[in-house]
């Protein structure tokens, strides 16, 4: 592919404050062979005007101006109009540390399609207390599990490469329409077309976390945001045939929001025979290991029992 070696995908919306520091941070990056897509989604503050006068101060640096579509319209409008062998993401109220593209491209191989670091998220409004957060590593299994359940930093679309070829070639996109978890949907769609991947626990990235920023906004009535997530999901193992071994993953799916949302006791009354039905739709019981036959078991007989599930 002719032209840079990286493209970053920057969607913003309502970022006049914080993206020029955020496009400094790209700036100052030790690999310089990449290309900013900045892409203004319909901002009624000075978003576009701020990144319009950056790109002229800034060659490498392109502005797409469209009608609000959301965080995954944006980014796939980015994503059509890159150049580079590879595809990264950053938010603009977030950014890059100084060796984030040298060492991501690092990591990289003419097999590896997606190379993944670590992210810090930064509270700012509890005195900027940081977490920091790696990638969970291993097989297929263990990257799909990770996914579902959320407990590492495989949900994110930043802090990594994807392969430009193998987002096009399969057709992953960002899905529109969903306001929370839509990187976990399209990284289970670029996870499982890839050949190979690489984890770093080298922090790249700097999540800033607080105030009104995007991810903040995100955790307010947790699960009815999530139900387009969870359905997407569930399109996905269906798709995939893989009921069966994310039944424990996908248990864990509905109770962490839940959770999250109602507390241990209200989650596990929430826990309907619906859901119940849905989540062990199509599983191969015979096939499971023992404690999670307990667990399907359990879950067909009377759902409010995984309270009792850790």
């Amino acid at each position: 592919m002719n032209g840079p070696l990286v493209s970053i995908v920057m969607p913003c919306y309502q970022n006049g404050r914080t993206l020029a520091r955020t496009v400094r941070s790209i700036q100052a990056q030790t690999e310089q062979s990449w290309e900013l897509i900045a892409v203004d989604d319909g901002s009624s503050d000075d978003t576009l005007a701020v990144i319009t006068q950056l790109a002229q101060d800034e060659p490498r640096m392109r502005v797409i101006h469209q009608e609000n579509g959301g965080v995954s319209a944006a980014r796939n409008a980015g994503m059509e109009a890159a150049r580079g062998t590879w595809l990264s993401f950053v938010d603009a109220d977030d950014h890059l540390l100084p060796h984030a593209l040298h060492h991501l491209l690092s990591l990289t191989d003419d097999q590896t399609d997606i190379a993944c670091g670590a992210y810090v998220m930064r509270f700012r409004d509890e005195g900027g207390r940081e977490e920091h957060h790696a990638c969970a590593d291993g097989d297929l299994q263990t990257v799909l599990e990770s996914l579902l359940r959320g407990d590492s930093a495989l949900n994110s679309m930043c802090a990594r490469l994807y392969r430009t070829q193998l987002i096009r070639e399969h057709g992953v996109r960002a899905p529109e329409g969903v306001k929370v978890g839509e990187d976990v949907l399209f990284n289970l769609d670029a996870f499982i077309a890839a050949r190979a991947w690489r984890m770093s626990g080298e922090t790249v990235y700097i999540y800033e976390f607080g105030g009104d920023s995007a991810m903040t906004r995100a955790r307010k009535d947790i699960y009815a945001r999530s139900v387009p997530m969870i359905e997407g999901i569930g399109r996905f193992i269906d798709a995939h045939s893989l009921a069966t071994p994310l039944f424990r993953a996908h248990i864990d799916l509905y109770i962490r929001t839940l959770r999250a949302d109602r507390g241990r006791l209200r989650a596990a009354l929430s826990l309907s025979r619906a859901m119940a039905a849905r989540i062990t739709k199509d599983v191969a019981f015979g096939s499971l290991p023992a404690k999670q036959k307990l667990y399907y078991l359990a879950l067909r007989a009377l759902p409010a029992l995984s309270f009792l599930l850790p």
